[in-house]
């Protein structure tokens, strides 16, 4: 039997740790100035309760002296004196009245809270440090790990923040929509909870100030007018407007979809439109003002079959419409082989890859469908199926195919222009094939059953890009910020209201004016935030617009302060897959990234180094899609399924039961001349969300097992409508060129 030798402990008295909130503590650049550090001192032992967590967390986390220390020759290591910072000292040491004060605050029950934006973690305070060669620093996160804590109120401290702004908006958006298992509610029960809103940290009175303050650039300084005269287009005839159209390989396609047991084959035309309530309603089918006096939707589906003919390359529903008639635009491939999928086209330079080469000039089209609202009492809010879906306005273009577009968010008190009943959309911007940053004023017809209009832009009122490279992903930060992800790594962001106006022609020819040397607006910030592509560009509008969160192909998100950008930033935890797909939540004030093996999840913004599963689908993830009047999530996979999910319910408490949903389930074949099924009606689901292929089916003898799936079956895009009366309107783009809109609200 061997021997156990017994553990001898240590009696020697051990000297009661101290923390500081100075991040300079201990530098060996400060020993200049240790005599002003060392001016506002204080040895009393309350210092050290003050910077202090409660008792049970401070005997659990509390490390040793010896543990402290970063490396060896630290000088916070045993026997260190780490003091405090007084409330009046700044972080250079001085005493009241510096530019370089640390952001006032106020202690409250041992921990000092701060406004949000100026809010830098809890009461932790970071050990010292010592240079090497003024280069390798060591640094701290500021916040312990959130595995180490089980209470409640440490989750939301250290994810949300300390601040009750932080909190406050947190818990309204839970008590609001923690209920809902995966689909939003169009109004709210007696506890006020379920319903549309928008996120309580977008208060009304900053979206007022959104709408009138925030275009004052455009409104009253002359910006439309510069807009309007930068901006060349013309109306062109139907005919013309063809060649900018999708060229489909099929005048019709086959649509196999209805009630489980009860599916039928349906025949649409390229450019037709379906009823999916006629389908699921055939007793009603010739009756349409019978259901849309009909208030409850039980076991019906209201809502439209579009085919636009080619794969779906980006969808977006136009905001600030509160009017009873909708706006979705599209684009497309320009032209699809036999096989269903978009041909594409040889770059200029056949020695680049074409991801990093601009294409050549071909035509595209972006269109834009008008959809109605009934404006039956009781029944506000929800889709008027007596009236056919309308293609109302294309927007054709040389510019080579549309990669990227979006609307601008920002809320604005749009109107009626004219006496022909224009409608005006906003500003759109795009990247183009060329590799270009564009943003287009668009306006389109009001009056429903009038013919589609098609309109050539030959100049937009924006268009730049940076040198050597192209833009790869676009997003607005506020009105007139507009940033765009770039091929190389580095990120743009353009100030479209300061742009001049277009300079006339020199007199005489040997004239050359700066416009001309340079003729593309230059950024405002222009720097590298990847080594490498840039897949997509967001930001954590409306509540923190300066937070910019990008994605590359070397397989990090990063979220960068646009504030300090050189030393604000984080990144992520490296995935093997680039994250193609990234959105911002803001009720929960995190980003919704998809991941590899089939994985969304949530980084939240104070934690951002972490993440939490909030869903998995049983492919790789192609497009998500949060809610803007509600927190609710589609994700898009290749195989063709559409999942719905409620994050909020996994980020507020991980043993709550979790649920998903699938919306529908789109299958293709290529047997025959092609056909394609929707599936509908599943069930929720409780999905496992831990990293492991037991039990999931794909492992099979040690090895792990992968399908490839038709190109055309994938589910290109998903979008939520952002209109407040309309947020339960989705639409999903498929690679066979169908799209799917409906009311998904109960």
């Amino acid at each position: 039997m061997e021997s156990v030798t017994p553990v001898r402990k240590s009696q020697r008295k051990r000297q009661r740790t101290k923390y500081s909130l100075d991040a300079f503590e201990g530098l060996e650049i400060l020993s200049d100035d240790s005599q002003i550090l060392d001016a506002g001192q204080k040895d009393d032992e309350d210092e050290d309760e003050e910077f202090a967590f409660n008792e049970a967390f401070q005997e659990a986390e509390t490390p040793e002296p010896d543990d402290l220390s970063v490396g060896e020759g630290s000088e916070g290591g045993e026997g260190s004196s780490i003091r405090s910072l007084d409330d009046d000292e700044s972080l250079d040491g001085s005493i009241g009245g510096s530019s370089a004060e640390f952001p006032g605050s106020r202690k409250r029950d041992g921990h000092y809270t701060r406004a949000p934006m100026d809010y830098q973690g809890p009461a932790i305070d970071p050990t010292s440090f010592k240079v090497q060669g003024n280069h390798d620093h060591a640094h701290t996160r500021g916040v312990p790990e959130s595995s180490k804590f089980a209470s409640k109120w440490d989750i939301y401290r250290y994810m949300l923040g300390t601040g009750t702004e932080d909190l406050a908006s947190f818990i309204l958006a839970r008590d609001k929509w923690s209920d809902e298992p995966t689909l939003p509610k169009k109004e709210m029960n007696k506890h006020g909870s379920g319903g549309f809103g928008y996120s309580f940290s977008h208060t009304e009175r900053k979206r007022e100030m959104e709408a009138t303050n925030g275009w004052d650039w455009y409104n009253t300084k002359h910006g439309g007018k510069r807009f309007a005269a930068r901006q060349s287009t013309r109306t062109i005839l139907p005919e013309e407007g063809a060649n900018y159209m999708p060229k489909p390989n099929r005048l019709e396609s086959n649509v196999l979809m209805g009630p489980n047991g009860r599916q039928k084959m349906h025949k649409m035309q390229a450019g037709g439109t379906l009823s999916i309530s006629e389908i699921w309603n055939q007793e009603n089918a010739h009756d349409r003002s019978s259901i849309s006096s009909t208030k409850t939707r039980k076991g019906r589906r209201e809502g439209w079959m579009l085919n636009v003919g080619a794969t779906v390359k980006c969808l977006g529903w136009a905001p600030n419409q509160p009017e009873d008639t909708q706006y979705l635009a599209i684009s497309t491939s320009l032209m699809a082989n036999a096989k269903g999928t978009q041909t594409q086209t040889a770059p200029q330079e056949p020695n680049i890859a074409p991801a990093y080469a601009p294409s050549p000039p071909t035509p595209a089209c972006i269109q834009i469908w008008a959809f109605r609202a009934s404006t039956a009492p009781g029944r506000e809010g929800w889709m008027d199926l007596s009236r056919t879906p309308e293609l109302r306005y294309v927007i054709c273009t040389e510019w080579g195919p549309v990669k990227h577009f979006s609307w601008c968010p920002v809320p604005r008190n749009l109107r009626i222009r004219g006496n022909h009943g224009m409608v005006d959309l906003g500003l759109l911007g795009g990247i183009w094939g060329d590799g270009k940053v564009r943003v287009l004023d668009v306006q389109c017809p009001g009056i429903w059953g009038a013919p589609t209009v098609y309109c050539h832009y030959a100049q937009a009122c924006f268009e730049s890009i940076p040198p050597e490279t192209i833009c790869t992903s676009i997003h607005w930060l506020s009105s007139f910020n507009i940033g765009a992800g770039c091929a190389n790594g580095f990120v743009a962001l353009w100030n479209i209201s300061e742009v001049p106006p277009p300079e006339p022609n020199p007199i005489a020819s040997n004239v050359v004016s700066p416009a001309q040397r340079h003729p593309y607006p230059r950024p405002w910030f222009y720097q590298l935030v990847h080594t490498t592509y840039i897949l997509v560009l967001t930001t954590a509008y409306p509540s923190h617009p300066h937070f910019l969160i990008t994605s590359s192909m070397d397989g990090y998100l990063r979220l960068t302060d646009l504030r300090a950008p050189d030393v604000d930033y984080v990144f992520s935890v490296r995935s093997r897959i680039g994250a193609d797909s990234i959105v911002w939540c803001d009720p929960m004030q995190c980003v919704l990234a998809s991941e590899e093996n089939n994985f969304v999840k949530a980084f939240p913004l104070r934690r951002f180094f972490t993440s939490i599963g909030v869903a998995r689908l049983a492919s790789p993830v192609s497009s998500l899609a949060s809610g803007t009047v509600h927190p609710m999530l589609l994700a898009g996979s290749s195989d063709g399924s559409v999942v719905a999910v409620n994050p909020i319910r996994r980020i507020l408490n991980s043993k709550i039961p979790h649920y998903q949903q699938i919306w529908f389930h789109h299958d293709w074949t290529r047997k025959g001349e092609g056909c394609s099924r929707i599936s509908e009606g599943f069930k929720v689901e409780s999905p496992s969300l831990t990293k492991t292929t037991d039990g999931d089916g794909k492992s099979r003898e040690g090895g792990v097992q992968a399908t490839i799936y038709e190109e055309p079956a994938r589910i290109t895009q998903v979008a939520w409508n952002p209109n407040l009366n309309y947020g339960g309107w989705a639409a999903a783009g498929m690679g066979s060129g169908l799209i799917r809109i409906e009311d998904l609200a109960q």
